[in-house]
């Protein structure tokens, strides 16, 4: 059986989707808005190659202080045309089970977090965009909501076999550029 995830039809999210490669910062509580109107769950196997629908991806910076944490996708991980990429984001599909308690996409971004890495302790969680990229196959059908978590303490991966992580100086980023997944170049802009 394969799992379901939240999407929404393109057609509804398109008026909204003024960059095809950056952050978006205005309008963000009416695409809330509009994927809470309009989603639906539908299998994960059908959507990863249909740019009629936008799968849904809470994605979130973790930073303590003058660091980020960054990750690199390894060959177990369940979307093969991001292995061996950088990533400065945490997050994941959004599941039914995520809609049980209210918002889905905090539901989400929560359980996602959880299962991805361990936080010592979070001081802060704060909405920074949207992340579109229809530049490439992958960002095409992916709408990712962007977030800065501020911890103090140990971050450490739990997803062992999918990812290796550490945290690295903020300003050391912009030379890796050139080895990250999409987003994550995305992102970089709001950190550096």
């Amino acid at each position: 059986m394969s799992e379901s995830i939240l999407v929404v039809r393109r057609e509804y999210l398109a008026p909204y989707l003024t960059e095809d490669f950056g952050l978006i910062t205005e309008g963000v509580e009416e695409i809330v808005r509009v994927i809470e109107a309009h989603h639906e769950f539908r299998p994960r196997p059908e959507m990863e190659t249909d740019p009629a629908y936008k799968q849904i991806i809470p994605y979130v910076l973790v930073t303590r202080g003058a660091e980020a944490f960054v990750m690199q996708r390894l060959k177990k991980g369940g979307e093969q045309r991001l292995h061996g990429l950088l990533s400065l984001g945490v997050g994941g599909h959004i599941n039914p089970v995520d809609e049980a308690g209210g918002s889905a996409l905090t539901a989400g971004l929560r359980r996602e977090v959880d299962e991805e890495v361990a936080v010592e302790r979070a001081a802060s969680l704060t909405p920074l965009g949207v992340i579109n990229n229809d530049r490439d196959e992958v960002g095409r059908v992916h709408l990712g909501f962007l977030f800065r978590l501020e911890a103090e303490g140990a971050v450490t991966v739990r997803e062992t076999e999918k990812l290796s992580g550490s945290f690295m100086p903020i300003a050391a980023l912009p030379a890796l550029r050139d080895k990250m997944e999409g987003w994550s170049q995305i992102a970089l802009e709001v950190l550096a």
